[in-house]
C-alpha cells in the first residue's frame, strides 16, 4: 500500500489535521466500519509508516480482519475500494478546511453561486463589497492574484447587469485590475523560464513588455521585486542585482514566507551559474548577500530547523566572499538550529571548510578524515575538501588517486544536477595533474574547454608549475 495516493496525501498532515479528520469519519461515516478499521490500523504508523513489511496489502488485511488474505475472493478488492473511499473523503475534508481557513475563498465560491441561481441584489452587494476588500489588501503572494481577478470579474459582472455606459469607467478599472494579476503571474513565470534558458545555455529568452502601473501597494512590491529578478538574470547587470537586493530588505517582510523562498532561490541559482563559470569574488558575495537576507525571513528553514547541507553552504559562500569573520560567527550562533541528527558532523565540515579556506589544510584534514556523511551534498563538499587537502599537502599518489577513483565513481553514479556537472570534470582533471602524464597544454584546454568547473582559478594555479614525468 505504500504507492497508494491515500497514504502518500496521508503522510503530509500534521497530527492536529489528522486528528480531526478522524473525527471527521466517525461524525459523517459512523457506517463505514471496514473504513475505520483500516484507517486506525494505518495511522498506527504515521508519520513515516514504517515498517514497509506492516504495510502489505496481505499483512495489513490479515491484522486489520484477522483472516487469511488467500482465502477471501475479494480482499484485494475491499482493501483497494476503501482505502479509495478514504483519499476521496480526505480530499473533501481537505477541500472544506481550506474553505473555511481562506475567507476570500470563501466569497468567491459564495458569488459563484449566487451569480449561477441569478440572485442578482445578492451578488451585487457581496461582489461589490468583495471588490473593496481585495483593493485595500496588499499582495504577499502571486497566489493573492487570484482572489483579485475574481473580485473584478465578478464586480464587473454585477456592474455590466445595471447600466454598464454609466460604470464605463469603473468597468475599464476592474478589467485593467484584471490584467495587473496576470501580470504578477507572468513576470513570475518569465523569471523561471530565463533561468532555466541560462542555465541550459539556450538562447536568451525575449525581454518583457512593460506592465502596466500599479496602484495597490501590494502588488507594485511583487511586481518590482520580479522585475528586478528577471532584470537580474536577462543581464546579470550589479544594478539590478542591487535593485533586488535593496526591494527584499526593505519589503521581504510583506512577502510570504514560501513566496519570498522562491525569489532568493532563482537569484541564487542564477548567481551561483555565473560563479561556475567567472569565478569573480563579487558573484560570491552576491550569494552571501542573499543568503544573510533568505536567514533573515528563514526562508531555508525546514520545520523550524536548517538542513546540515544548507548549514554548510551558508559557511562556504562566506569563506569565498573572505567574510571569515561572518563564517566563524554563524557556525558558533546557528548551530543549534540544525537537525538534530545531523548537527555534530555539520559542526565538524562546517569548520572543516573554514580551515581550507583558511590555509590551514592539515587541521581540514584531521576534521574531515573519520566522517562520513548520509546526504548527497555533504558526501560532495567534504569529499571535494579533502581532495584538494591532500593535494595541497602534497599526500602520495596512492592516496590522491583512490580519493580521486572513489568521488569518480559516486558523480557518476549521482543524478546529474548542476553540481554534479561542474564537479565531475574537476576531478577527472585533478587526477591528470597527479598521474602526471597529460600534456600542459591539454590540461589547460580541459579546464578552459569544461562548460561548468568547480575551482577553476585553483586548478590554474596548479597547474602554473606542472611538468610531465
Amino acid at each position: 500500500m505504500q504507492k497508494v495516493k491515500f497514504l502518500a496525501l496521508l503522510k503530509k498532515l500534521t497530527h492536529q489535521e489528522l486528528e480531526v479528520f478522524h473525527k471527521y469519519l466517525k461524525r459523517y461515516h459512523p457506517r463505514e466500519k471496514i473504513a475505520l478499521q483500516v484507517f486506525e490500523y494505518l495511522i498506527k504508523f504515521y508519520p513515516n509508516f514504517e515498517p514497509k513489511e506492516k504495510l502489505q496489502l496481505e499483512y495489513a488485511y490479515q491484522k486489520i480482519f484477522k483472516t487469511d488474505f488467500d482465502t477471501d475472493d475479494y480482499a484485494q478488492k475491499k482493501m483497494l475500494n476503501t482505502v479509495a473511499d478514504l483519499y476521496k473523503w480526505l480530499k473533501h475534508f481537505l477541500i472544506v478546511s481550506k474553505t473555511e481557513q481562506d475567507p476570500k475563498l470563501q466569497q468567491a465560491i459564495w458569488l459563484n453561486i449566487l451569480l449561477d441561481r441569478g440572485l442578482k441584489g445578492e451578488f451585487s452587494r457581496k461582489a461589490t463589497a468583495f471588490y473593496q476588500q481585495t483593493q485595500s489588501s496588499a499582495f504577499t503572494t502571486p497566489a493573492d492574484a487570484l482572489p483579485n481577478w475574481m473580485a473584478s470579474y465578478f464586480y464587473r459582472e454585477c456592474l455590466t447587469w445595471d447600466k454598464p455606459l454609466i460604470h464605463a469607467n469603473i468597468i475599464e478599472q476592474c478589467t485593467e485590475t484584471m490584467a495587473s494579476c496576470w501580470e504578477i503571474l507572468r513576470l513570475k513565470m518569465a523569471c523561471e523560464m530565463s533561468l532555466v534558458k541560462k542555465v541550459t545555455d539556450h538562447a536568451p529568452v525575449q525581454q518583457t513588455v512593460q506592465p502596466t502601473d500599479f496602484k495597490q501597494i501590494g502588488q507594485s512590491i511583487l511586481r518590482n521585486v520580479y522585475e528586478a529578478l528577471l532584470q537580474l538574470i536577462d543581464s546579470g547587470d550589479g544594478l539590478h542585482f542591487a535593485s533586488l537586493e535593496s526591494l527584499l530588505i526593505q519589503h521581504g517582510q510583506e512577502i510570504e514566507t514560501q513566496e519570498l523562498r522562491w525569489i532568493i532561490r532563482c537569484a541564487y541559482s542564477f548567481t551561483s551559474h555565473q560563479s561556475r563559470h567567472n569565478e569573480d569574488v563579487i558573484q560570491y558575495e552576491r550569494m552571501h548577500r542573499l543568503n544573510k537576507i533568505g536567514l533573515t525571513h528563514g526562508v531555508f528553514l525546514q520545520d523550524s530547523q536548517l538542513p546540515s547541507s544548507a548549514f554548510g553552504n551558508f559557511v562556504t559562500v562566506a569563506c569565498l566572499s573572505k567574510d571569515f569573520e561572518w563564517a566563524a560567527g554563524f557556525i558558533r550562533d546557528y548551530n543549534h538550529i540544525v537537525i538534530e541528527t545531523d548537527r555534530p558532523k555539520a559542526i565538524l565540515l562546517a569548520q572543516a571548510i573554514v580551515a581550507f579556506e583558511t590555509e590551514n589544510f592539515r587541521a581540514a584534514l584531521q576534521l574531515l578524515e573519520p566522517l562520513r556523511f548520509e546526504a548527497l551534498l555533504d558526501i560532495i563538499r567534504s569529499k571535494f575538501l579533502l581532495l584538494r587537502s591532500y593535494y595541497e599537502l602534497r599526500a602520495d599518489d596512492d592516496t590522491l588517486l583512490n580519493t580521486c577513483a572513489s568521488f569518480e565513481s559516486l558523480l557518476r553514479r549521482s543524478p546529474k544536477t548542476e553540481v554534479v556537472r561542474a564537479m565531475l570534470p574537476f576531478v577527472l582533471i585533478l587526477k591528470r595533474l597527479v598521474v602526471r602524464k597529460s600534456s600542459k597544454r591539454l590540461i589547460l584546454d580541459c579546464i578552459e574547454k569544461a562548460p561548468m568547473l568547480y575551482s577553476k582559478k585553483w586548478l590554474l594555479a596548479k597547474t602554473v608549475h606542472y611538468k610531465t614525468r
